[in-house]
């Protein structure tokens, strides 16, 4: 099936920034599906008049069954995907110390912060190829940047978050990896950081200027020939 829109999907878990991501690629001419899961799937199907302009989808991330049958609706519905944007994070052991941490809730964590993110690649990278322009967004955060935590006059430094910020970081060599791996290919991967250092906005029901600009500029493309 050929589709003349650009088609995008963004994934979200509970964090409320897909929503907004998806408003912005709406506003930018894609064709938006909205892949969600749990409590997060069930707040978006109350938006009612919000869901107007992009389709939601139930998957389970941590499934590659659930993802596979996100696979076959695409394929079904588009027949190629230009832009996937992996957002799905969750976040939890606010401030734990060393004798509080559950490894079972950094388990829980890293599976959708960063093994999901690798098995939705894995699994919808065929769609993507047969897009003239696929490009990978990967949301990340200033708080699995070593450095930026390092630095004390960083709002987020003392923050202790010992599963978010690990598979943060984690995600970020991910990225790094695939970007090298990519780079003979068609394929465009990207690390995209909402955190902003000046006033601390981050996974804001509104994301400012700076930030919008910055995320539009990896979403721009010449408008197709219909």
């Amino acid at each position: 099936m050929k589709n003349d829109k650009y088609v995008a999907v963004v994934t979200e878990a509970g964090n409320g920034l897909g929503h907004k991501l998806a408003k912005i690629l709406l506003e930018n001419g894609y064709q938006v599906v909205l892949a969600a899961c749990g409590e997060s799937f069930e707040l978006l199907s109350k938006d009612g008049e919000e869901l107007h302009g992009y389709e939601l989808l139930q998957v389970d991330f941590s499934s590659e069954a659930s993802l596979g049958i996100l696979k076959n609706t695409l394929d079904e519905s588009y027949g190629k995907l230009d832009l996937l944007i992996n957002n799905a994070e969750i976040v939890n052991g606010f401030g734990h110390k060393i004798d509080q941490i559950n490894i079972e809730d950094i388990k829980e964590v890293y599976e959708i912060n960063f093994f999901s993110i690798i098995r939705t690649i894995q699994t919808l990278k065929p769609l993507l190829n047969r897009s003239d322009d696929p490009r990978i967004i990967n949301i990340t955060s200033s708080l699995g940047d070593i450095n930026k935590m390092k630095d004390e006059d960083f709002c987020y430094s003392n923050y202790s978050l010992t599963a978010y910020s690990t598979s943060k970081a984690a995600l970020n060599m991910f990225t790094h990896l695939q970007c090298k791996e990519f780079k003979p290919s068609k394929i465009k991967m990207y690390s995209f950081d909402p955190v902003n250092m000046k006033n601390c906005t981050y996974n804001s029901v509104i994301i400012c200027d700076g930030i919008k600009d910055e995320f539009i500029g990896l979403i721009e493309r010449n408008p197709m020939n219909g």
